[in-house]
């Protein structure tokens, strides 16, 4: 079996695996909402309230492609648009259907690679991304788990902040000081490929040590360089406003349900903010089952019946609409892969 059709048949299986755990959840949630008066008759739908919901979800896609276009502008480098968007589409779905998104980064750096960047400005691209979107979920979440602690007080969840936070907190110190001090996370690097110089392989690693100082090197200079610019400073609005945009998506489709309740933005956005900072701490792809589960305990507020409908409603277009997108761009760009890119190879 060769590369391509490994990946192909990998895709299609991440494809079945998050749909299946969506499926169970979404059946649990509904066998639970079930009452003695069966499934909600005559449920009337706000069409406009809908259109926004999608909107939203439309918009935070042009925010994210708008954030990578701002920090690859700021970069010394132009991409088109359109690719970005279609990059970013690829890399969520690989995230989704791999533990701990662990394979959303590299396919992001992998596919800004092939538009003509070096591995070491695709790696500040998209660590720059990630640093900025993590810092204000990892500094907001646990913040605002401490004020409405009471409504996520169970027992699992109790479990998982117990660790989740102090992580947060490493990270959140180690990405300001991979940001401030850049050099850090190659003196890192260095001294993690240095264990392995003594074993078979050693040699053919360090032949390659100097293509991999340089793009380093590369990597050290391109944070530095935007860190004095306008676009660091864009960048960080684009990323709060991807969050508010995509949160949003949830108290339009509670609307869209003629959902009424005091502080709905406001209470809703909050929620999600706490759900997905606890999401991120479970090895889970794409938080299937665990998400909509979460989702049920939380949104007390709406009736009973109508609940499992607007959780796989709310599933199906914060998640699986983007997902199953990406999957097709994934498999597209795969499919028209040129074999080789010179781009990818940093001269000796």
């Amino acid at each position: 079996m060769n590369q391509l059709e490994f990946l192909k048949k990998w895709l299609k299986k991440g494809i079945l695996l998050f749909l299946l755990l969506t499926v169970v959840s979404c059946s649990l949630i509904s066998y639970y909402s079930l009452t003695e008066k069966g499934w909600p008759q005559n449920i009337s739908i706000n069409y406009l309230a809908l259109a926004l919901a999608l909107g939203a979800l439309l918009l935070s896609w042009l925010i994210e492609g708008w954030r990578i276009r701002l920090i690859a502008k700021g970069l010394g480098e132009t991409i088109p648009f359109q690719k970005i968007l279609g990059i970013n589409l690829a890399a969520t779905f690989a995230g989704s259907i791999t533990p701990f998104n662990s394979a959303g980064i590299p396919t992001q750096i992998y596919l800004l690679c092939r538009t003509g960047l070096t591995p070491g400005k695709a790696s500040a691209v998209v660590t720059i991304r990630v640093i900025l979107a993590s810092l204000i979920l990892n500094i907001a979440a646990p913040f605002l788990l401490f004020l409405f602690y009471n409504k996520f007080a169970t027992h699992m969840v109790k479990q998982i902040i117990g660790f989740a936070i102090p992580l947060s907190l490493l990270f959140s110190v180690l990405m300001i000081l991979l940001l401030t001090k850049p050099e850090l996370g190659k003196s890192l690097a260095l001294w993690l490929i240095k264990p392995f110089q003594k074993l078979k392989f050693g040699t053919k690693l360090k032949d390659n040590l100097q293509k991999i100082i340089a793009e380093m090197d590369i990597f050290h200079q391109s944070i530095r360089e935007f860190r004095q610019g306008i676009h660091f400073f864009l960048a960080i609005l684009c990323s709060a406003s991807y969050w508010i945009a995509f949160f949003s998506i949830t108290p339009f489709l509670l609307m869209a349900f003629n959902v009424d309740t005091p502080w709905l933005f406001a209470k809703t956005i909050i929620y999600q903010f706490v759900l997905t900072f606890v999401i991120s701490y479970l090895p889970i792809p794409g938080g299937s089952g665990v998400m909509e589960l979460g989702f049920y305990s939380i949104l007390f507020f709406v009736p009973l019946q109508l609940r499992a409908i607007f959780i796989i409603l709310w599933r199906i277009v914060s998640f699986h609409i983007t997902s199953l997108i990406g999957g097709l761009f994934l498999l597209k760009i795969i499919k028209n892969l040129p074999k080789r890119n010179p781009r990818l190879e940093t001269p000796s």
